[in-house]
């Protein structure tokens, strides 16, 4: 009797995300940007921060930002000294 070969099902290929589509948590932001959670909470409530995305609905759902809204949003606060 010889061994059957049984063969494992095939895994699905990864999910390719290009990186500046990288959903970032509230706390990656915050380590990134050196700003508390607090004031990014805040800058979102006011409308000043990064874009940010829900994921799902009510105050409770997660709350993520992509790396290319925070990377725009870090640019438009760059300024040129006049010296």
């Amino acid at each position: 009797m010889s061994p059957s070969l049984s063969l494992a099902p095939a895994a699905p290929p990864a999910l390719s995300v290009d990186p500046a589509d990288e959903l970032l948590t509230p706390a990656q932001v915050s380590a990134w940007t050196k700003l508390s959670l607090k004031a990014l909470a805040n800058a979102r409530s006011r409308g000043a921060g990064p874009s940010y995305v829900k994921l799902g609905r009510g105050v409770s759902a997660p709350v993520r930002y992509r790396r290319r809204d925070v990377d725009a949003w870090i640019s438009t606060g760059r300024s040129r000294s006049a010296a």
